[in-house]
């Protein structure tokens, strides 16, 4: 793979996390204008969704990395930065640490493994120009 192609794939991975990077820096967080009991949860859950999903494409159909080692790689990834990012925010004035986020994290890039394989394949998006 050319380093083009390399950057092209993991470069929405990395703007994504440095974005979760800043957002946790945020003593106060932009609200979606409702509320409901656990809503941050799916919030978490969704955006780690997205990270591993774009994660298990870059390193299954552009990396090359078999099945198996893609989602062990993208989970154990999101897990990290799942605990990596609480920490982090421990140090933000009006946050805190909450195991259920890290957790929600975890979800989120676990069903991205599970269900990328069919739902890249199925839009298309499991060919990267090498």
């Amino acid at each position: 793979m050319t380093a083009r192609a390399r950057l092209l794939l993991w470069a929405p991975v990395a703007l994504l996390v440095a974005f979760q990077f800043w957002l946790s820096s945020q003593s106060t967080l932009p609200s979606p204008g409702f509320s409901f009991p656990g809503l941050d949860k799916i919030e978490h859950a969704a955006y780690f969704f997205l990270m591993g999903l774009l994660a298990y494409r870059a390193a299954r159909f552009g990396e090359g990395c078999r099945r198996r080692t893609a989602t062990v790689a993208v989970v154990l990834g999101g897990l990290l930065l799942g605990i990596l990012d609480e920490v982090h925010q421990s140090f933000v004035p009006a946050r805190g640490m909450e195991a259920l986020d890290v957790a929600a994290d975890a979800a989120g890039t676990l069903v991205a493994s599970l269900a990328g394989e069919g739902l890249l394949r199925g839009l298309g998006l499991d060919r990267v120009t090498r």
